[in-house]
């Protein structure tokens, strides 16, 4: 997760309580809100939610200009890790090539999120030169009906179009042997698609995947709730990835389960089970250059259009909420301002747990409510 440095100066950030003492572990940042899909559980683009965006929007894309500022900073920082996504395909963003150009010459180590559908031999190729690190390929379904259930009013088609283009990866990356990007597939888990998830660990071997990697659906507040997992669901898929996860391992295929395993226990009231961490450790930058906590977080606490990353994240806005993300009686406060359900950053968020929760009785506004499972 983070170099012995890193880890050190977390520690002592928690201990103060609101100072992060070293830049982000790692940061995320959305690129675009442009997307070519219309995922069933997206909270920007599904055609089921209120909140999503038009379909023909004003279009934000994160500008270069921003990015080449972020890149320098987070560097001295002792942040080394980029996650590209977007509230949209990020791929799609204008100056995409540029955009990869300006991260990977700074060093990080770079994830992409992709719904796959864009993967042409231009695009691999250029994930192939620039030596990106990680490509993770969002698919909601195991098979042509499962995708269209999953993305309506989309081409049923676009599915044999994303398993061609992973299986394109494969082939160019062993004709140029290289061993880069390592191709993670992705598996959001809802009532239409939970059944396939036995499928998905044939699909990893068929087009040449690294590994395999899910996650539970947010149900946005109960508006996607006819998609969400029944608690019978649950527990059959939960028992479902119990024992893919043999039959990966056998493969030396690398996966997520045992995080997928800790969201689902962890469940939709994650607030009442652990204090959040995320605030010293990550940090998310919206398409407008806003800089929040997290994915989930509807608070921003300043913009790279007129601050830079370091001001924002020791800026009084974010101390004072990592204050009271340490402590147990604002944790009502925390909900009403971040959707936390099946937290995506659970696993991290348990790792410091595990260590620091011991140090919790010491603090002036010890979490004498909170737990967290030991596995």
């Amino acid at each position: 997760m983070a170099t012995l440095y890193q880890k050190t100066k977390l520690f002592k950030g928690l201990l103060t309580g609101e100072v992060a003492y070293t830049g982000p572990f790692y940061v995320t940042v959305n690129l675009t809100s442009r997307c070519n899909l219309r995922c069933l559980g997206c909270r920007y683009h599904s055609p089921f939610l209120k909140t999503a965006i038009p379909d023909h929007p004003p279009t934000l894309d994160i500008p270069l200009s921003i990015m080449e500022r972020l890149c320098k900073e987070l560097g001295p920082m002792n942040t080394h890790t980029m996650v590209l996504q977007g509230a949209g395909e990020p791929v799609l963003h204008p100056d995409f090539p540029d955009l990869v150009t300006v991260v990977k010459k700074a060093g990080f180590h770079t994830t992409l999120l992709t719904n796959g559908t864009l993967l042409g031999t231009d695009l691999i190729q250029t994930f192939i030169d620039w030596k990106f690190d990680v490509v993770k390929v969002t698919l909601w379904a195991t098979s042509p009906e499962e995708y269209e259930q999953n993305y309506p009013g989309t081409d049923p088609d676009n599915f044999k179009k994303v398993i061609e283009g992973m299986k394109r990866m494969a082939e160019l990356k062993a004709d140029q042997k290289s061993t880069v990007p390592s191709v993670i597939l992705h598996f959001p888990i809802n009532r239409n698609n939970y059944q396939g998830i036995d499928a998905l660990g044939d699909l990893a071997l068929t087009t040449g995947c690294h590994g395999l990697s899910f996650a539970p659906m947010n149900d946005e507040g109960g508006v996607l709730d006819p998609f969400a997992l029944s608690p019978d669901e649950e527990r059959s898929a939960r028992q479902t990835l119990s024992r893919l996860r043999k039959r990966l391992n056998s493969h030396s295929l690398n996966h997520n389960i045992d995080q997928t395993l800790l969201r689902y226990e962890l469940g939709q009231a994650v607030w009442r089970k652990m204090p959040c961490y995320a605030p010293w450790f990550h940090a998310r930058i919206t398409e407008e250059g806003a800089v929040q906590p997290c994915g989930r977080c509807n608070l921003s606490f300043g913009n790279l259009e007129n601050s830079t990353f370091r001001e924002i994240w020791n800026g009084s806005a974010f101390r004072a909420f990592r204050s009271k993300a340490i402590r147990s009686d604002k944790v009502p406060l925390l909900r009403e301002q971040s959707n936390c359900s099946f937290c995506c950053l659970a696993g991290d968020n348990a790792q410091v747990h595990r260590f620091f929760k011991r140090f919790l009785p010491f603090l002036r506004h010890p979490n004498k409510e909170l737990s967290c499972p030991e596995g």
